[in-house]
């Protein structure tokens, strides 16, 4: 007699992580063995031994663009992810070899090794079930958390996203170096990333001394506050009320009393 076949869910379920950071596109792609009341680390992935920080398939983690691991520069492609735990620090390693299991040590070949560096393991409030990969955004890099029971490990994953936008912003304004709209947009840009504080000044004032517009005294105001020039930040909000007054846009009185609230805290720093 025949039997029929049933599928039954999978003990490690395939986990993917997509994100875009800046300009470079990751993918993680790993199988998230569970706790199920057994000791982890130290135990069912025990220390000082090579561990494929997943179940089933190697983890693997791909990007588009070149990236800065531990400081160390990483070509575009896609590489296996593995670890070697220890009590207090992990090895962290990438290879370029993705087809192997590495389900045992003799699976590891040196050669194709691309990064090696360590990471300080700390203890996690949170108690993580399954083996957890997690990706924290921060302005254009990341920190990738590796997370199981207790044990937590991170490190960072850095971009080119600056130097990229860099390029094409100079690019830009040197072809048309009057784009009031390009010139609002990357003194936001540069604001909203605390970089170039002093140029993000200069391009939105050149946006101003073109088109009056609420939205450009919002960003003047915010950048000079950060440049910590409290009395041209008070004028500034000054003038924007006048210009909110005279021109009264959209919600211009909910506008305005944004920029009343400047006066007030930055007319007496």
């Amino acid at each position: 007699m025949s039997q029929a076949q049933i599928q039954l869910p999978s003990l490690s379920p395939e986990g993917k992580i997509i994100q875009t950071i800046g300009y470079t596109h990751f993918t993680l792609r790993y199988e998230r063995p569970a706790a199920r009341g057994r000791k982890i680390i130290g135990n069912l992935v025990p220390f000082n031994k090579l561990w494929r920080t997943g179940a089933g398939k190697c983890t693997t983690i791909k990007f588009d663009q070149p990236s800065k691991i531990n400081n160390q520069t990483v070509a575009p492609g896609i590489y296996a992810l593995l670890t070697i735990p220890s009590a207090s620090e992990w090895t962290i390693m990438l290879n370029s070899d993705t087809s192997k299991i590495y389900g045992d040590p003799s699976e590891y070949d040196l050669k194709k090794e691309v990064v090696r560096f360590s990471a300080k393991s700390h203890h996690s409030d949170r108690f993580y079930e399954s083996l957890s990969l997690e990706l924290d955004v921060t302005n254009n890099d990341a920190m990738l958390f590796l997370s199981w029971e207790n044990t937590q490990v991170s490190f960072l994953l850095a971009t080119n996203t600056y130097e990229i936008a860099e390029e094409k912003i100079q690019t830009a304004l040197m072809k048309n170096p009057t784009d009031v709209q390009m010139l609002s947009s990357t003194a936001y840009y540069y604001e909203m990333n605390n970089r170039d504080l002093s140029k993000a000044l200069e391009y939105i004032k050149r946006a101003m001394t073109q088109q009056d517009d609420w939205w450009y005294y919002r960003i003047a105001v915010d950048i000079t506050v950060k440049l910590k020039d409290y009395p041209a930040a008070s004028d500034l909000a000054r003038k924007a009320v006048q210009f909110l007054q005279r021109t009264k846009p959209s919600e211009w009185q909910k506008i305005e009393e944004t920029f009343q609230d400047d006066i007030k805290k930055y007319s007496t720093k």
